[in-house]
């Protein structure tokens, strides 16, 4: 049996965490003649229903499933990837807990199962399970974007935004694209609460 392994690629919106999870796919494809099987929530239409597509035109054919994963979903899943090498996952942070189980069972099973997600909210929190699967994965890529503010090439927060400016409340989950959220670095981010810090204090 072949080696089970998790690997997981984080890190904001914009960062093309898709595009990284595809061209490895593709890639265990052509070069490795290993068999993907690859799934994204069914709630998250920006682009393909059927498809994994990132900003710069990469694209993958994958399963769409509620993000709510039931029991008979998971069972379905573990059924459809019996004979592939590699399971994949987009956008990991909408998936309900049993994520996590999913791709522990996997990697158990000998596949070798590649995500990737947001590791923060727009409120500079942990988003979803990712931080469960950070904790068990072999392999961790984490990647950055350019801040839309200053430039800067080391954007790891996710600003949601109305009307350009940044807002401060809001439901945790809001599938949008660059007409509501902007990568920011850290200096230029501003959590809907942010502390401020002075000199003395």
């Amino acid at each position: 049996m072949s080696k089970g392994r998790i690997t997981v690629i984080t890190g904001p919106m914009f960062s093309e965490k898709s595009g990284e999870l595809i061209r490895r796919c593709q890639k265990l494809m052509k070069y490795g003649r290993q068999k993907v099987v690859a799934y994204k929530p069914v709630e998250d239409d920006r682009f393909e229903i059927d498809e994994i597509v990132s900003r710069i035109g990469y694209k993958l054919p994958a399963i769409p499933i509620p993000k709510q994963l039931t029991p008979q979903i998971v069972e379905k899943i573990l059924e459809q990837t019996k004979d592939a090498d590699v399971v994949a996952f987009d956008e990991v942070q909408f998936f309900s807990r049993e994520i996590m189980d999913i791709a522990e069972e996997l990697a158990y099973c000998g596949k070798h199962v590649i995500v990737d997600g947001l590791n923060m909210d727009y409120r500079g929190k942990e988003f979803g399970y990712v931080g469960g699967l950070l904790a068990m994965s072999d392999d961790i890529e984490k990647l950055s974007a350019f801040c839309a503010v200053c430039g800067s090439p080391d954007a790891a927060f996710t600003q949601r935004i109305v009307n350009g400016e940044p807002v401060t409340l809001g439901p945790v989950v809001m599938i949008g694209d660059s007409e509501a959220y902007e990568p920011r670095c850290r200096n230029c981010f501003v959590p809907p609460h942010k502390v401020k810090c002075d000199e003395g204090n």
